[in-house]
């Protein structure tokens, strides 16, 4: 078996690995040797830059593209779901600024959209994510 073999396998199982983990760290590892494979192909067996190539793409994707892939998949997932939920404020929340709140048990930013100031107690409605602040409004 070649190595252009090896690499493609390596690439392929890393896939499905990642596929469990839903890290995107193998996920970019993977693209390294998928790279390496390439590199294979038109070097005609330098190994040594198979191996640099593949390390160079996998740690400028983890290290570079992964955070931008994270957030653009949980806004996009996950968090979305919480839209349109309602849930009483625990704290003032003065208009149009960013404030602490608890929510689901984890302290949150989130700003008030209304232009009144939203009481303690109150019931809220999120009704967007600008990244890991919430965005809400009283109910009515």
């Amino acid at each position: 078996m070649s190595i252009l073999s090896y690499w493609f396998i390596a690439g392929i199982a890393l896939l499905i690995a990642e596929m469990t983990t839903g890290t995107f760290v193998l996920f970019f590892i993977s693209l390294g040797c998928f790279a390496a494979a390439l590199v294979e192909v038109f070097s005609q067996g330098s190994l040594i830059l198979e191996f640099l190539t593949g390390s160079l793409v996998s740690v400028l994707g983890v290290f570079i593209f992964r955070k931008r892939f994270l957030i653009k998949i949980l806004k996009n997932s996950y968090l979305a779901t919480d839209i349109g939920k309602e849930i009483a404020i625990s704290t003032t929340l003065p208009p149009h600024q960013k404030s602490q709140i608890t929510y689901q048990g984890t302290p949150w930013t989130a700003i008030n959209l209304d232009s009144e100031e939203i009481q303690q107690g109150e019931k809220v409605s999120i009704v967007g994510i600008d990244g890991n602040t919430l965005l809400i409004r009283k109910l009515n």
